[in-house]
């Protein structure tokens, strides 16, 4: 059976995972949406883009795992596309023909956003080898 331990700073860890991942919900949410949640005035637009470019790459840096990185930065994406298809989209709108032109919009973020997770983690064991779990 596993071991289930969890050390002090596992706990660290994983809040911060957490912290990171609505982080990064609430900058993909404010730039699809087009919502302020800071008001910083002109260059908050810069500030949510980097957000969204850099916490992947950190939750990715943080993750142990691989899987882990990956559904971690895509989650909030995923979230987003579901809510938005619950209640904005018009249901009987949609035919079989656009589903794939909406999935692809929806797939060339989600795989960015994995892409990033992936990259974070892969730097992760560049600089550490010894976090090879």
């Amino acid at each position: 059976m596993v071991k289930a331990a969890v050390g002090r700073n596992d706990v660290i860890r994983l809040v911060a995972l957490g912290l990171l991942v609505i982080l990064e919900g609430f900058a993909v949410i404010s730039t699809v949406l087009n919502i302020v949640f800071v008001p910083l005035g002109t260059v908050y637009p810069n500030i949510a883009s980097v957000t969204i470019l850099a916490l992947p790459v950190v939750i990715g840096l943080i993750a142990r795992r691989v899987e882990v990185a990956v559904v971690l930065t895509v989650l909030p994406f995923f979230v987003l596309a579901l809510v938005y298809t619950a209640v904005y989209a018009p249901v009987w709108n949609i035919d079989l023909f656009q589903l794939g032109t909406l999935a692809g919009r929806v797939a060339g973020a989600a795989f960015l956003l994995g892409g990033l997770g992936a990259f974070g983690w892969l730097i992760r064991r560049i600089f550490n080898p010894s976090a090879q779990h």
